[in-house]
């Protein structure tokens, strides 16, 4: 009994520790952990940051059809730069016909992000007259490494390129001359960034009648240059070379898009959800949700810990990640749960239902567990803005969770075993007698009520993918995918919550059209920026006359007023199509091998309906369409494909027992019925979560919360009601379950 308390007290502990060092920092050795306001980075919606725009150098002699495809180029250039450097959630569209806005979150003075920002990444290699031999057109990739550079040996860090076959030739033929230079002291290859000398290494002479044939020089930084250093260099020239030179023309300060308390009701909202989530268990399960309450509260410990010490870019995308892995969290104890009920309701003792219940608990929550590591680790892999940050909260979240739900639970179970606390009344459960016979639920041939229930469901979603690429859009898509207008004024006092809520206001009322967002900007703070879709010239002269009697004639000014490119770009659609494809597929391969092929189209097909479902809330409520809408999307892949498993694995177990010899119309009937009440509480406590941003967050946080929310109740439908029938039909009388 001493050794359940000591362990008992020893969690505790644990929580505390983390708790502490994630809100105070830790500084233990080499292991340097910053405290929770310096770890995190807020992202431009939750906190704002800076504004940069770049104006272009326009070439003499380019084309408009030659700039609008250069000014592309760039953008996707400078996302590429932007995502090196770490800051994942920053925006970056094109504003007019020759300049580039970059929003930078969490940097507060522009200075400091244009020196963050650095180099525009023009390379070139000329010769000692300047001639220019090669630049950045003709280099594909570059990378840093580490080894000797010359004869000598001594190795060092270096930057190795990789050219095209232009490249190669031109190197060759610009090497060739160097190296036959009379003067010793001009046999050098000059290779300039930004005008910097960067590196000026030698030809050797005896290049001078072939030159040096290579698709991979490298570029020697000297004895002093370090890892970071190179990695740093390598990067920005792998991002590319600019089509053409860009300068900056004007640097801002911008407020969180959002709006100022968007990060306070959200932070409230989730502490309220997440107390609720902890009485749910309680209640439901006395003194194992006393101990799940436990496991939980240890692992958002070591969640803060781990995002403070990695140094994670927070922002509403990642929010949506923390609370599908919390729900996911609280999942496992769930299945484990109803299992150890399930067997104690048989008569057994504590230890043995404690023991079995895990066991039996275990397959589902590793095989939920994994399926959503690969989607998490092909986001992280092909994905690029905001999929990058919703991703890595879910790879961490994920398998901290396995790692809390799996331990902590079964550790301090048995010890409630050891201190002989074995009374059926604190678990929540009563003997069954043997001849009490399950009543199953006919879900399979209830299959063609609910079929039609999910096409009525999916039919507006799926009809309105459908018709997007024939120009006939029906959803309400915002800034961040079609583009539009900003409108820049400076009010002459300083612009608060409650004057971009009033700008809002007389921008609807005035034009008819809601504006994407009215945020505070300039360093002055006396400047807003209205981001609008649809609005034409005389309603701007319109949205500009109602501000000023509003503010005064003699104080409001307009700053700037143009048209503006969607920020998600082309490399951020093709990035998250090829994402979730791919982890779709991936997913689809593992559930084959864990069950069978069958299963494994079921799980998609209910994945597919579950993601209709919620696009077709976004059509019939016309919620505006922006960029959240992908991190919507990706955490209803996780949660689909998560309660899914949880499902198949039961059915699996169900038609092992039987050897495979009962009908598996009613393993799966038999099966769906055993998980409903676990179904019901994993959706409710992912739910209560998202319900309080609904009821407490501003009205941008409500449109992403509902589309959410909608989107799991869709999950908790399809996985009870879709995901097994569906199985039994594609399956048939044919095939086996592993």
């Amino acid at each position: 009994m001493k050794r359940s308390i000591l362990t008992i007290g020893a969690i505790f502990i644990l929580i505390a520790l983390f708790l502490f060092s994630a809100f105070f920092g830790l500084s233990l050795g080499a292991l340097e952990v910053p405290p929770l306001k310096e770890g995190i980075t807020l992202g431009l919606d939750l906190v704002g940051g800076s504004e940069i725009t770049y104006e272009a150098v326009v070439p003499e002699g380019m084309t408009a059809d030659e700039l609008a495809d250069g000014m592309e180029t760039a953008q996707t250039m400078l996302r590429q730069r932007l995502n090196t450097l770490g800051y994942t959630e920053a925006n970056v569209y094109l504003y007019g016909s020759n300049r580039i806005v970059l929003e930078i979150p969490n940097v507060e003075d522009p200075e400091e992000a244009v020196q963050m920002l650095g180099t525009t990444a023009v390379i070139e290699f000329r010769d000692c007259d300047g001639n220019v031999i090669l630049d950045g057109k003709q280099i594909e990739s570059a990378k840093a490494a580490y080894g000797p550079v010359d004869d000598t040996g001594v190795s060092q860090y270096f930057v190795q390129l990789n050219l095209n076959d232009e490249g190669v030739e031109k190197f060759r033929e610009g090497t060739k001359a160097a190296a036959a230079q009379k003067n010793e002291s001009n046999r050098y290859v000059a290779i300039i960034m930004d005008d910097d000398v960067i590196s000026a290494p030698l030809v050797d002479e005896k290049y001078a009648s072939t030159g040096i044939n290579t698709a991979t020089p490298i570029i020697s930084l000297g004895k002093d240059a370090n890892a970071e250093y190179a990695q740093y260099l390598a990067s920005i020239i792998s991002a590319g070379r600019l089509p053409f030179e860009l300068r900056e023309s004007k640097l801002q300060a911008v407020g969180a898009s959002l709006g100022e308390r968007s990060l306070e009701t959200a932070i409230i909202a989730g502490i309220i959800g997440i107390l609720l989530v902890m009485v749910y268990m309680i209640v439901v399960y006395r003194l194992p949700g006393v101990v799940a309450d436990l496991a939980l509260l240890l692992y958002i410990a070591m969640f803060l810990f781990v995002m403070t010490a990695a140094g994670i870019n927070l922002t509403l995308p990642g929010i949506a990640g923390i609370i599908l892995t919390i729900g996911m969290a609280v999942d496992a104890n769930v299945v484990i749960y109803e299992r150890i009920r399930e067997e104690l309701s048989y008569g057994k003792t504590l230890r043995s239902a404690v023991d079995l219940g895990f066991k039996r608990a275990f397959a589902a929550i590793v095989d939920s567990n994994v399926t959503t590591i690969i989607a998490a680790a092909v986001l992280l892999w092909q994905g690029t803005g905001t999929i990058l940050g919703f991703a890595k909260t879910l790879l961490i979240g994920v398998i901290l969770s396995m790692i809390c739900m799996l331990i902590v639970p079964r550790m301090v179970l048995k010890c409630f075993a050891a201190m002989r606390m074995n009374k059926l009344s604190l678990y929540g459960v009563k003997l069954r007698s043997g001849s009490e016979e399950e009543k199953n639920i006919s879900f399979v041939k209830k299959f063609k009520v609910t079929g039609i229930i999910s096409i009525v469901l999916c039919v507006i979603g799926l009809v309105s993918i459908i018709l997007l690429p024939f120009g006939k859009s029906f959803f309400n898509l915002d800034l961040d995918f079609v583009g539009g207008v900003t409108m820049e004024y400076d009010i002459g006092t300083a612009v608060t919550r409650e004057i971009s809520d009033d700008i809002a206001a007389i921008v609807t009322e005035t034009t008819g059209v809601k504006p994407s967002s009215v945020t505070k900007s300039g360093n002055g703070g006396t400047m807003v920026t209205i981001k609008m879709t649809e609005i034409d010239s005389e309603n701007r002269d319109k949205v500009f006359q109602a501000v000023s009697e509003a503010y005064g004639v003699d104080k409001v000014t307009l700053v700037s007023s143009d048209y503006v490119s969607a920020s998600v770009g082309k490399d951020i659609t093709r990035a998250a199509f090829i994402a979730s494809s791919l982890a779709a597929l991936l997913i689809l391969v593992y559930i084959t091998i864990r069950f069978e092929f069958r299963s494994g189209i079921a799980a998609i097909i209910c994945l597919i309906h579950d993601l209709l479902v919620m696009l077709s809330i976004y059509v019939v409520f016309q919620i505006s369409m922006n960029m959240n809408f992908i991190a919507a999307a990706l955490t209803i892949i996780g949660y689909s494909i998560n309660a899914t498993i949880v499902v198949f694995d039961r059915i699996r177990e169900n038609y092992k027992k039987t050897g495979g010899n009962e009908n598996f119309e009613r393993v799966v009937d038999r099966s769906v019925t055993q998980s409903m009440r676990r179904s019901i509480g994993t959706t409710i406590t992912t739910l209560l979560p998202i319900i309080f941003l609904v009821i407490l967050g501003v009205s941008s946080i409500r449109n992403f919360a509902i589309p959410i929310m909608v989107g799991v109740l869709a999950g908790g439908y399809s996985s009870t009601c879709i995901a097994g029938p569906l199985w039994c039909k594609l399956k048939g009388k044919k095939g086996k379950v592993r």
